[in-house]
């Protein structure tokens, strides 16, 4: 798999810009690039991931978009599926997020703004456009195939 990262934020940022919460931009591109298949039902439940869990300001809507996409990639349907590549591979996401951003809560990434106001928007376009490159990044590693093992 071969993603445009440069692309694929741009498109996200575009559509926070544009008026979807950071979840919903990202899973909305995420959708659409991967062909997960997700109906109008499934893009809806990242809506109340926006600002920080239904605007309480607490986890990065950018961060649990692109949750939310790692889990179409690699989640679960039953009790039978592995959980550990997945809850692996968000661990990896979220301690990338805040190794770059220093935080996960929207109200520690944003307290350097008045909430609303467009230097909000703003500020927020770096975590939408961080959250995707590092998902990209993740995504396009785990679709290589696995180094062959010589015998030698």
């Amino acid at each position: 798999m071969t993603l445009q990262k440069e692309v694929l934020a741009t498109q996200a940022v575009d559509l926070f810009r544009n008026g979807l919460y950071c979840s919903e931009a990202i899973l909305q591109v995420f959708n659409k690039e991967l062909g997960l298949g997700l109906n109008d039902t499934a893009i809806k439940m990242a809506t109340g991931f926006g600002a920080g869990l239904g605007a309480s300001k607490c986890c990065c809507g950018s961060l649990t978009g692109a949750v939310m996409v790692l889990s179409a990639v690699k989640g679960r349907t039953s009790t039978e599926g592995n959980v550990d590549e997945v809850f692996s591979l968000t661990q990896e996401l979220h301690n990338e997020f805040k190794k770059r951003y220093k935080a996960t809560c929207c109200r520690v990434l944003t307290r350097s703004v008045k909430w609303g106001e467009p230097e909000h928007h703003q500020l927020c376009e770096q975590y939408v456009r961080g959250a995707v490159e590092i998902l990209t990044d993740i995504l396009e590693r785990e679709s290589k195939p696995a180094p062959v093992k010589s015998n030698g």
